[in-house]
């Protein structure tokens, strides 16, 4: 199953969810353990694991995070499995935050994003760390007690700044990660999750806009309506995949998000005038 967060959780009202400013603090439990879940995320966050442990899945590598560690990662789309702790329970809290809270940090603070590298992930040890531990102590105590939303934004700002002083380095190659991305983020957001787009009310949940925004932004970026840059964005990848990859077409116009084959075959042949078959086999 695929979760799109944190859009499911706003679009449910979960009771769990708070907003804070422009965050969302997310405190989240659970006594199942689930393997390999796909979490695509439309905002950057960070996981504070209080019990239990996780494992992220990408391509190339898994990258484990345990008890007592705080891991932060760009949005992207992930896989993950949770492990429960000996008491059967995994637990966490996670803050979502997007590219203007960052550019505001940034500027508040004064730091400068040095790095040349890029890092999606990253994390850092609280327990090794008793200002970060106590940060994250008291930040679920002023949730609990309902404070004023701009105490807890101080709070979740003093958590940030705690994990780069922790991990200086590594953290400056995660803010240039986003620093890099921010201009390309609703792009990055739409073209990853072609597969779960079906019409214009997708694309606006995924980005968080109205349908006359989105409109306005697809027309300014790509003179296009949404509908003629979705098609044409689904049967680029359809044609690249063709090419590179040996996956039937049933599969390709799965995985693009058409919903039967048959109007998958029919437009990639008025695109292209040639079926996918053909286009496979002649280009």
């Amino acid at each position: 199953m695929t979760y799109i967060v944190p859009n499911t959780f706003i679009e449910n009202k979960d009771t769990k969810l708070k907003s804070i400013d422009n965050l969302y603090y997310l405190d989240y439990s659970t006594q199942k353990k689930n393997d390999f879940i796909s979490f695509r995320t439309t905002m950057h966050c960070f996981i504070v694991l209080l019990e239990g442990s996780k494992v992220i899945h990408f391509k190339d590598q898994d990258f484990a995070v345990e008890e007592n560690e705080v891991c932060f990662l760009t949005q992207n789309n992930y896989f993950m499995s949770e492990r429960l702790a000996k008491n059967d329970q995994y637990k966490s809290l996670v803050i979502y935050f997007d590219d203007t809270f960052v550019f505001e940090f940034l500027k508040k603070y004064k730091i400068e994003v040095t790095s040349s590298k890029e890092k999606d992930i990253v994390k850092v040890k609280s327990l090794n760390d008793k200002f970060l531990k106590n940060s994250i102590d008291v930040l679920q105590e002023y949730v609990k007690q309902n404070l004023d939303e701009n105490i807890l934004k101080l709070k979740i700002e003093e958590i940030i700044l705690h994990s780069l002083r922790t991990n200086k380095m590594a953290f400056l190659a995660y803010l240039n990660a986003i620093k890099l991305s921010s201009g390309s983020r609703n792009k990055f957001i739409l073209e990853s999750n072609l597969d779960l787009i079906q019409n214009l009310n997708d694309m606006c949940k995924l980005v968080r806009m109205s349908p006359n925004q989105l409109r306005n932004y697809i027309k300014q970026e790509y003179k296009l309506s949404p509908k003629v840059w979705l098609d044409k964005k689904r049967l680029e990848q359809a044609s690249m995949m063709l090419k590179n990859t040996d996956k039937t077409i049933s599969q390709i116009a799965s995985d693009i998000g058409y919903s039967t084959v048959s109007w998958f075959i029919s437009q990639f042949k008025k695109h292209y005038s040639i079926t996918p078959k053909e286009f496979r086999y002649k280009t």
